[in-house]
């Protein structure tokens, strides 16, 4: 995010978690908030409360990154949704308790998401809930199509 490389990774990390947050309160601040709140959001991170020399040069690069990489075949894209596949799919298998946990933190460190493990643990125990609803209500209906296919 920033011109300068920085030496600590934890640090980095650190910088990667206190923007998400940023951003996850603009959002649920307003929900009409679209991609120039979020790079305004960014790029104060870049520039670390220092005035950077070229600011709008800056959000408009990370603007159109941002916006290039929500569109589905982009590489970033793909990364994180299978990131979030894999740990909602180990919450799914292994439970919500320590296990289940451990496997989504895995899956989301890989792409920095570290600090979403919470929500996926509580979408995951959502899907849980729908899914086994469906197969009570739905149940033998399911059965008999797969009986006679």
């Amino acid at each position: 995010m920033s011109e300068q490389a920085l030496v600590n990774p934890v640090e980095m990390e650190s910088i990667v978690v206190r923007c998400g947050k940023e951003v996850l309160e603009l959002l649920h601040r307003s929900k009409e908030a679209g991609v120039e709140e979020i790079v305004e959001i960014m790029s104060g991170f870049s520039r670390d409360g220092e005035e950077a020399f070229n600011t709008n040069k800056l959000q408009a690069v990370m603007s159109r990154m941002l916006v290039k990489s929500l569109q589905a075949g982009d590489t970033v894209f793909e990364r994180i949704s299978h990131a979030v596949y894999l740990a909602t799919r180990g919450v799914v298998l292994a439970g919500n308790g320590p296990q289940g946990r451990k496997l989504a933190e895995m899956a989301l460190r890989r792409v920095g998401s570290v600090d979403l493990t919470d929500r996926v643990v509580a979408a995951a125990e959502i899907l849980v809930a729908v899914a086994t609803v469906s197969v009570n209500v739905h149940g033998q209906w399911y059965k008999y199509l797969t009986d006679n296919m």
